[in-house]
This record gives C-alpha cells, sequence and structure tokens, in this order.
C-alpha cells in the first residue's frame, strides 16, 4: 500500500464492493480515494468543508455514491465517486 497523502488522523476506510480497487478514507484533509488498491491516493474535497471529514459511507446498490459527515455535524453526498460533494443537511445537536 501506498502512503496516504495526509499527516490527519483516518477516521474511516471503506472499500467499493464493485470495484475492488476502488478505497475511500476520510480525515481531516476531506476524503482520499484509491483506485488501485493505495498505491495511490487522491485528495477529493471539492464541495467538501475545511473542518474535515470524521465519517464515511458507501450506499449499498450505487457504489459512486457516498455519504460524508464533517466533524461539525454537516452531511455530504456525492455521486460521482466523490468529485464532487454537496451539502445535504446537518445532525440534529445533542
Amino acid at each position: 500500500m501506498g502512503r496516504l497523502p495526509t499527516q490527519q488522523t483516518i477516521t474511516a476506510l471503506v472499500s467499493d464492493p464493485a470495484h475492488p480497487q476502488t478505497l475511500y478514507a476520510s480525515s481531516g484533509d476531506g476524503v482520499l480515494k484509491s483506485q488501485d488498491a493505495g498505491t495511490h491516493w487522491h485528495v477529493m474535497h471539492t464541495g467538501l468543508p475545511a473542518t474535515g471529514i470524521v465519517a464515511l459511507a458507501l450506499h449499498p446498490v450505487q457504489s459512486a455514491h457516498l455519504y460524508a459527515a464533517a466533524a461539525d455535524g454537516e452531511i455530504f453526498r456525492s455521486t460521482d465517486g466523490a468529485v464532487t460533494w454537496q451539502r445535504q443537511g446537518q445532525l440534529p445537536a445533542e
């Protein structure tokens, strides 16, 4: 596996069941994507906040759809394999 392009802690790691070579990781730098089983990584943060991503989920059927939760409680969705992200709302306060 290659070196991740971040000094931040990785908060989640998900793999695409439809494309086993594709991995996604979340961190304080946003979302990282590898299409070669982790040899090379790319930061995918267009539309994400600078606060960092603390959770990441892959849609169970549509593998190009991902969901990310930011440290401030905002929820984001990507429908293009993490290339771009759109804000979906805010997690409720406790």
